[in-house]
């Protein structure tokens, strides 16, 4: 399994318009490059291969007028892939748009007198063996110096010797699933900074899915309280309706005075005088 870094790991320029997709049915294999810088000081670590790709990317932009770095992928000593373009974007490091459409375009970072690792070795099988199943007819592996038509020392008598040997090869007498110690210690820091990187994703995504049920449930018991109270009052409303008679009883009430005119003389009860008793004259 190829574990690739991102264009973001070597703070890629955005690329300009240019080539897209490479014909799955055009496509008969791989070329091999180096950088041919003519130094002798190595690119081993990853900032110094980080920074080695920003200087190439922008040469090939700036000076060269390329719409990217001309390569798909690049294979370090340490055995750590880069995505450059991609396996699937057609390069512009083969020597010509014939050319390119024909062949993919491998950049091991190697410098002048150096070995390629085994490391780098399996590492450059595998992307091989990735770009075979995405294009399953690109079976050939060749360096850049058996194709340029002009000519070139691309990728070195190291890597070329390599090729011949077939150590580039997916398959080879080489066991492709071994890992050396560098790459196993880059594959636990990929996958510890990603399980790091969800964990703090999904911690995000559940408090804010949290904050939102919570809101949702306070509003809905709210709801449901204001129509649970309404519901109970017209059932009690009806229950009492439902059970009262279809007549009530007559009830003797007393009777009950009426009010007094408050603009009429109130009526005082005076018994009748006694008669006049006579008077002689």
């Amino acid at each position: 399994m190829v574990v690739y870094l991102p264009r973001s790991a070597w703070n890629a320029r955005s690329p300009n318009d240019g080539p897209g997709s490479l014909t799955v049915s055009r496509v008969e294999g791989a070329v091999i490059h180096w950088p041919g810088t003519g130094s002798t000081s190595v690119i081993h670590s990853k900032a110094a291969v980080a920074s080695a790709l920003r200087g190439w990317q922008d040469y090939h932009m700036d000076t060269r007028g390329w719409s990217d770095i001309a390569y798909q992928v690049a294979v370090d000593q340490a055995g750590r892939a880069w995505a450059l373009r991609g396996l699937r974007i057609q390069s512009g490091a083969n020597g010509n748009n014939d050319l390119n459409e024909r062949y993919g375009a491998i950049l091991l970072v190697l410098v002048t007198g150096e070995q390629p690792t085994a490391a780098m070795k399996a590492t450059t099988r595998a992307v091989i063996a990735d770009f075979r199943r995405i294009f399953p007819r690109g079976t050939a592996i060749r360096p850049h110096s058996a194709v340029r038509p002009d000519g070139t020392d691309c990728p070195g008598p190291a890597a070329r010797a390599a090729i011949a040997r077939g150590d580039f090869t997916p398959g080879s007498s080489e066991d492709d699933d071994d890992m050396t110690p560098a790459q196993m210690q880059e594959l636990k820091n990929f996958i510890e900074a990603r399980t790091q990187a969800y964990a703090l994703w999904v911690h995000k995504a559940l408090r804010r899915d949290l904050s939102a049920v919570v809101q949702a449930y306070a509003l809905d018991i709210k709801n449901y309280e204001r129509q649970t109270d309404a519901a109970d009052a017209a059932r009690a409303a009806a229950a009492v309706w439902a059970t009262a008679p279809d007549t009530f009883p007559a009830v003797d009430l007393p009777d009950v005075p009426a009010e007094p005119d408050p603009n009429a003389d109130p009526q005082v009860d005076v018994p009748d005088p006694e008669p006049t008793p006579p008077v002689d004259k």
